[in-house]
């Protein structure tokens, strides 16, 4: 029997040079086409559906999917799931995550409990991480993939599909929904990590701000009042969503190059406007200490932002607000869940699967959250109770995650290539004026 670890890494027929072709390599750090051909049908191991899902033509080989058109990601005969039974190897464990979203302590436990060391290497954003990992530059056993660009990675072959036989905790413990998936059908690809919300967050001793009174509580960034106080996430995909929605338009995943160049446009202004600040920690670092009053924010860093106060400073200052739960809001806002996911070239794949079962128990789920402030889908985790047992302040329950969010938010999904290149060049556009 083949280990696991000796499996091919590329599709058959495929060298190094196409893959990095065909996914921008170093100097794009994206996938601009899927890799390999259609799928086939590959047994499964665990018991969970081995039908081959075949990605709609238009997509790229993408397999996009959306709440209302979930899909299933493809399997592919090169990369098998582990069977089951084997032993667990002796590490260490590589783990590849953003950057502050991993309790310490919670790797320790997993440590101490499997005798095993662990490796934990971070990331600025997921065109770093793509290019890192598509060029080989960097290995690892897991990876935190956003729900909306899974099946980017799954199309470029860098995942293995996950036995679930090892993951009893994923239907033991995981909210239906996000155990069963819309953007990866039957969990055959990833498990859940953490939700969030993307709203807006401030300071109410910095500026002076009522967003619940506005129809559009994402106009607060264009106020020039607030010159010199504002900052966005330095992240394409959900800052353009920002100037979409300023700009009236309700679709987070459009295709229409006139509304994304309008946003790029918008997101221009802002320069002079309001001297806007591009950041990845703008919310849990820099508006807590002040240098900042109003931040794009993900409800998780929000609820982390308070252990960032400076000593002798007063978190009950700090807000947030999600707009499509505005009083008199009619916009939208984003919603959706991270996830934990196998390389294919995974050293230790037993151990990986052990990893991600070991975070979706639900003690440990808890102490991870209690970090991190990303709250994890879990049956065990009331959200009704989130303030009162003290894991979130009172002024920020607006950034407590609630199941039926989805219905009222809206997520993200893959782009296909094309639509992806627009994306880009909006993106790009904005950035060029600042």
């Amino acid at each position: 029997m083949r280990h696991p670890r000796e499996r091919l890494i590329l599709p058959r027929g495929l060298s190094r040079r196409d893959f990095l072709r065909l996914t921008g390599g170093a100097a794009g750090g994206v996938l601009l086409s899927a890799c390999g051909g259609a799928a086939s049908t590959t047994e499964e191991a665990g018991g969970a559906s081995s039908a081959a899902s075949s990605p709609p033509d238009d997509t790229g080989g993408l397999a996009i999917g959306s709440p209302g058109s979930p899909v299933e990601q493809p399997l592919f005969d090169d990369i098998p799931a582990i069977e089951s039974g084997l032993e667990i190897e002796d590490g260490p464990l590589r783990i590849y995550n953003w950057a502050d979203y991993l309790n310490v302590d919670t790797l320790k436990a997993f440590s101490k409990e499997f005798g095993v060391e662990y490796e934990l290497t971070t990331f600025y954003n997921l065109d770093e991480a793509l290019r890192k990992l598509s060029t080989g530059e960097f290995q690892a056993d897991v990876f935190f993939p956003t729900a909306p660009v899974l099946p980017k990675y799954v199309a470029g072959m860098l995942l293995q599909p996950l036995n679930h036989d090892y993951l009893p905790n994923l239907e033991a413990n995981v909210w239906p929904t996000l155990a069963d998936p819309y953007y990866d059908g039957g969990s055959r690809y990833s498990v859940p990590y953490a939700l969030y919300q993307t709203g807006l967050a401030w300071r109410t001793d910095e500026v002076d701000l009522d967003p619940e009174s506005m129809d559009n509580p994402w106009d607060v960034f264009w106020d020039p009042q607030h010159k010199g106080q504002v900052g966005l996430y330095d992240d394409d995909r959900e800052t353009l969503t920002v100037a979409l929605y300023h700009n009236g338009v309700m679709d987070p995943n459009t295709s229409d190059r006139d509304a994304l160049q309008a946003a790029g446009a918008s997101l221009a202004e802002l320069v002079d406007l309001v001297n806007i600040r591009y950041s990845i920690d703008g919310a849990y670092i820099k508006l807590p200490e002040g240098r900042l009053g109003i931040h794009h924010a993900w409800s998780g860093d929000m609820v982390n932002a308070q252990y960032y106060m400076p000593k002798g400073g007063d978190p009950s200052v700090l807000r947030y607000m999600w707009p499509p739960k505005g009083s008199a809001s009619t916009t939208g806002g984003l919603i959706s869940s991270d996830c934990m996911a196998i390389m294919a070239n995974a050293e230790s794949p037993v151990l990986a699967h052990e990893f991600l079962n070991f975070m979706l128990d639900n003690d440990n789920a808890l102490e991870n959250f209690g970090w991190t402030g990303y709250q994890p889908p879990l049956t065990s985790i009331n959200p009704e109770t989130l303030v009162a047992d003290e894991w979130v302040p009172p002024n920020l329950e607006p950034a407590v995650v609630r199941e039926e969010d989805f219905e009222i938010g809206q997520v993200p999904v893959q782009l296909t290539p094309e639509v992806d290149q627009l994306w880009k060049q909006a993106w790009s556009a904005a950035q060029a004026g600042g």
